[in-house]
């Protein structure tokens, strides 16, 4: 059985489209956990009319207000008890296979694991890209210095994970980043080239829009005011360590303090610790470097 966790909140316009993908999928064996952030349109609405039509589909009503995306998916966590989990946005639409394609990845693995899929970018009429992740990730190293989690509408976690995650740190940005950290932290996450769903860009996207193209993305690199170190992210990772810290190993302890001491060192203690902790972006350490030597740290 997997649970998939959708939170809404003013989602009128695409919330029908995505629960008819997810009643197409062709693995049969799941549940769809709503919960709605207090929506003023007829997202309520829509979501009690399907789940009058599956039984599979329910509206957790329980007037909690979790203020945002990240609490709200947070909060549905917690109400969680299949064996596998994936979150859901209200406004993506999947292809009918992405639910079966990311549970053989993960379904006879005895450890704390999460699996993630790419993505078509989709403007509400046409596909813009045929992937929305470029930057492939695995580790500590080659994570923290994202500043993001991987998409949380195409991670799909198991259960031993979420054990290891649900009692939260003090601080928590994005849902996604965290069970991304968590994963790398504490098993494996693992990745499946196929783009599974359309990722819908729009005016409202909780993150905003993701930068598709090659021009977009170096335009966003370029920008002088995009720090290395974005300070929400940089204030997760700091609590993740704070919250688990007697649980990592010796390396992870050393590889999350010099990333912790990163914004306050000098040029050269950054170049240092950046060839010493094989710190990278993705898989490269040049463009971190180059980031260190155009862009102010952290704001």
């Amino acid at each position: 059985m997997i649970d998939i966790l959708m939170a809404t909140y003013n989602g009128e316009s695409y919330v029908e489209n995505q629960i008819l993908s997810l009643i197409g999928q062709t693995h049969k064996e799941w549940k769809l956990l709503i919960h709605d952030d207090g929506s003023t349109d007829a997202t309520v609405q829509i979501i009690k009319k399907y789940q009058k039509l599956d039984f599979r589909i329910h509206l957790l009503e329980d007037n909690i207000k979790c203020g945002g995306a990240a609490n709200n998916f947070l909060h549905l966590l917690k109400h969680s008890s299949a064996e596998y989990i994936i979150f859901c946005d209200q406004d993506d639409i999947w292809m009918e296979s992405k639910l079966n394609v990311l549970f053989s990845k993960i379904k006879n693995t005895t450890e704390p694991v999460a699996v993630y899929c790419n993505a078509y970018s989709y403007d509400g009429v046409k596909i813009t890209a045929n992937k929305v992740s470029l930057i492939k990730r695995d580790k500590l190293e080659n994570s923290l210095f994202l500043n993001s989690g991987v998409q949380g509408c195409s991670l799909m976690f198991n259960k031993l994970l979420l054990d290891k995650l649900i009692d939260y740190p003090a601080y928590v940005y994005m849902h996604d980043h965290y069970i991304t950290i968590g994963a790398i932290s504490f098993g494996k996450l693992l990745y499946i080239e196929e783009s599974l769903m359309l990722y819908r860009q729009h005016n409202n996207n909780v993150t905003g829009n993701v930068p598709v193209s090659i021009l977009d993305r170096l335009k966003t690199f370029i920008k002088r005011g995009n720090p290395i170190i974005d300070q929400k992210h940089y204030d997760a990772n700091k609590s993740f360590f704070d919250k688990f810290y007697e649980q990592f190993n010796q390396r992870q302890v050393s590889v999350f303090k010099a990333y912790i001491a990163f914004p306050n060192s000098n040029f050269f203690q950054k170049i240092f610790s950046i060839l010493k902790n094989d710190f990278r972006i993705g898989n490269s350490t040049i463009i971190l470097i180059i980031k260190t030597l155009l862009k102010k740290t952290i704001r």
